[in-house]
């Protein structure tokens, strides 16, 4: 509100206009997106209990749908807004920080006599010098708010049901094999075809398109092997144990790389020291947090549910503050908190809980939000395509490969097979990087696709080779 007034005289935006939104309540329009966003992902989530998804990819798919056919038909510029946030997160920094009335500004931004640029330039100002705009904004900031609380409760509950400790005790060396390599090889084949494909990307969109592709997801790796009932399975076993070995370093690993681009670090010895520094303070937070938290019990007695919360919340606080005093970033922070308050093993249940129906309200928010980023006009595009097939190749090739690295008497491709999928870690990642700026609006469509491919794919394909290959011999 404060943005469009100051520029309001410049910019045809009436007085009138500007007093006829100071007096409505904001909220009214925070409410109605909100509401618009829980009825899509509750057909999400329905659509993916009918066709036994995993519910990301039922919520991320109603997101595509309706988000490109409202803005195909231009229903509203905030959809627009959605489609092209990258673009509209710089206009705003330079609306912000410019002298000029929005509507100069933003025809500096597009200067061009190109006509999709005009027409581009028209929407954004559309967007941000018209008497909608106010709303507009507010829109898009409620959003912007539910999604990145949706970030927060998610990875808070994936890190309280993550053990290091059990983790590295019960995981056979086989499974740490199989993760590096599949973590590795991902981003080094995804830099290939990247450098390859688009070189007019800068060093730091190379960087983050590959790390995109480096990642698994225990949840989804579980899942999988469960649909194929092939979860007892020894291949299922190890596979499974990489992913949770994969869900705490790509955790940091993605985090680290976001540091690493937008700090600006060059160098490889920068970037050595750099990462060894990150990897000593994520560790001291982790085990010194997990050596203070075993006395909350004595001083806080977790009784009353309305204040029960308030322990877990200033974990994440305190984690929070901590991440950025030491310059290691806040991608993983409410992670971090989540694996120490992991130590309560009397309370964790009950935290757990409570965090839980918190991520199942604001969680789905944010796979329809990313949903409503990916353009599918992208398809038509033929060198698009090409990106598409071969960054699933290398999304795919990168983990089958990893399967025997595994070194085992198994079946080899169902452990790589089995750990295709990408999950919510790559959307953050992505999303992180879109609203930053830096990764554009086609290469986060991009990612988002081939993350959609590799849920999509993965069944099909374990189903024929678990049923006629893997062994089914539990783990001691």
């Amino acid at each position: 509100m404060l943005l469009i007034s100051m520029n309001a005289g410049a910019n045809e935006i009436s007085t009138e206009s500007i007093q006829r939104y100071a007096t409505k309540d904001p909220f009214s329009f925070v409410l109605l997106e909100f509401g618009f966003i829980t009825l899509l992902a509750l057909i999400g989530h329905i659509v993916s209990h009918h066709y036994q998804w995993p519910k990301m990819l039922g919520e991320l798919l109603i997101g595509i749908i309706v988000g490109n056919i409202l803005y195909w038909f231009d229903f509203s510029p905030v959809f627009y807004l959605l489609m092209h946030l990258a673009d509209a997160s710089e206009v705003f920094k330079s609306v912000w920080t410019s002298d000029l009335p929005i509507a100069d500004t933003i025809q500096n931004f597009y200067n061009s006599d190109d006509a999709e640029t005009a027409a581009f330039a028209e929407q954004m100002l559309k967007v941000f010098a018209t008497d909608q705009s106010p709303a507009l904004i507010i829109v898009g900031i409620s959003i912007w708010l539910f999604s990145s609380f949706g970030v927060f409760f998610l990875l808070f509950k994936l890190g309280i049901e993550t053990s290091p400790e059990d983790i590295l005790k019960k995981a056979e060396p086989a499974a740490y094999l199989v993760s590096l390599t599949g973590t590795l090889l991902p981003f080094l084949l995804g830099l290939g075809f990247s450098l390859w494909l688009i070189p007019e990307l800068n060093t730091a969109e190379h960087i983050f398109l590959a790390a995109a592709l480096s990642t698994t997801s225990a949840g989804l790796a579980s899942h999988l092997f469960a649909k194929v009932h092939q979860f007892n399975s020894r291949e299922a076993q190890i596979a499974i144990q990489a992913a949770y070995i994969d869900d705490i370093s790509g955790v940091f690993l993605l985090g680290f790389i976001a540091n690493v681009v937008l700090s600006n670090i060059v160098g490889l010895p920068a970037i050595i020291a750099f990462f060894i520094y990150s990897l000593v303070i994520f560790l001291l937070i982790i085990f010194i947090g997990k050596a203070i938290v075993r006395y909350i019990p004595h001083y806080y007695r977790f009784t009353e549910t309305h204040t029960i919360l308030l322990v877990p919340l200033a974990m994440v606080v305190l984690v929070s503050w901590l991440a950025d005093i030491f310059s290691i970033g806040q991608i993983s922070s409410a992670f971090l908190a989540g694996m120490i308050l992991n130590k309560l093993q009397d309370k964790r249940d009950i935290i757990k809980g409570l965090i839980s129906l918190l991520e199942k309200i604001f969680a789905p928010a944010f796979f329809v939000f990313v949903g409503m980023q990916v353009n599918l006009e992208l398809l038509a595009d033929p060198s698009m395509l090409l990106l598409i097939v071969c960054l699933f190749l290398a999304a795919s090739i990168g983990k089958i490969a990893a399967g025997y690295a595994s070194l085992q008497h198994i079946d080899a491709l169902a452990v790589g097979i089995g750990l295709l999928p990408r999950g919510e870690a790559v959307l953050i990642f992505i999303s992180m990087g879109k609203i930053l700026g830096v990764m554009n609006d086609a290469i986060f469509s991009i990612i988002t696709i081939v993350v959609l491919l590799t849920n999509f794919v993965t069944p099909w394909v374990l189903r024929y080779f678990c049923s006629h290959y893997c062994t089914n011999k539990r783990l001691n």
